[in-house]
């Protein structure tokens, strides 16, 4: 009982970061309820919690859609999830987090060397982002991106770092952010909690348990969408950088020591 207490506040504190930045919920919830549950228990289970959250976020930030972006990232993305979800029981999935884990670090770096050149901070007026600034991310670059981030989402339940990389490429910021996160979300991933569904994923005889998880989801989404406008988007960059940087780190220890001691 004591493990599934434990598991319901690592879910409230994974819930609070996305709502509040729009990511990171499973990043930060996966790792940790792996240690009690099974990892394709946690993945499926926080697959749906998340998408709970989304829901939410959607509703809440819907003012902001860039539905330009949006249907841009379907064809790809949609097509990732579906491959990734149906890999779930027989990928490495170690070495999906290095992969992802290195994605991260890069990321970060060059999210800094931009952050170094900027001299003021200004916000991006959402009614201003036309069809044609979807040329800031090349294509090259973008449909790969968005078949990653299905891919890794149906796989590990963890592709937040790559949406941001998109979407902070394309300019949107914090309820931008959230908001265009939450709805690409929901479209991707419900294509992978029906394949969680359809191969019987879902762990029926943790149904009760999930219930009180989508309570803590809705009461803590609350708290998050309170705090998000009190953040100044400097510091809201900032935040994300900070989190992706732990996460990058972890993914890419973690998985170096599993690989080392599946050789040793």
């Amino acid at each position: 009982m004591e493990e599934y207490i434990f598991i319901l506040l690592i879910l409230a504190f994974a819930i609070l970061v996305g709502s509040t930045l729009g990511f990171g919920d499973s990043l930060i919830f996966i790792p940790v309820a792996a240690i009690f549950l099974d990892i394709h228990i946690a993945i499926v289970l926080m697959g749906f919690w998340s998408f709970i959250l989304s829901i939410f976020n959607t509703i809440k930030y819907k003012q902001y859609f860039d539905v330009a972006l949006v249907k841009k990232f379907l064809a790809p993305g949609i097509t990732g999830v579906i491959i990734g979800a149906l890999l779930l029981i027989i990928a490495p999935i170690h070495v999906v987090e290095l992969s992802l884990g290195l994605f991260i670090i890069v990321f970060i770096i060059t999210k800094l060397r931009d952050l170094q050149k900027e001299n003021d901070e200004t916000s991006i007026d959402n009614s201003l982002l036309t069809e044609s600034q979807l040329n800031i991310v090349p294509n090259l670059i973008f449909y790969p991106g968005a078949f990653l981030y299905g891919f890794v989402g149906g796989l590990i339940g963890t592709p937040g770092p790559i949406n941001v990389a998109l979407l902070e490429k394309r300019g949107h910021e914090r309820e931008s952010f959230i908001g265009n996160f939450a709805l690409i979300a929901i479209i991707i991933s419900s294509f992978r909690l029906i394949i969680y569904v359809s191969y019987d994923l879902f762990p029926v005889e943790l149904i009760a348990f999930f219930l009180i998880g989508i309570v803590i989801t809705y009461a803590v989404t609350k708290i998050g969408h309170w705090l998000t406008p009190k953040i100044p988007i400097k510091k809201f960059k900032l935040l994300v950088l900070i989190l992706l940087t732990i996460i990058g780190v972890r993914l890419v220890v973690n998985s170096l020591l599993f690989l080392f001691n599946l050789k040793i």
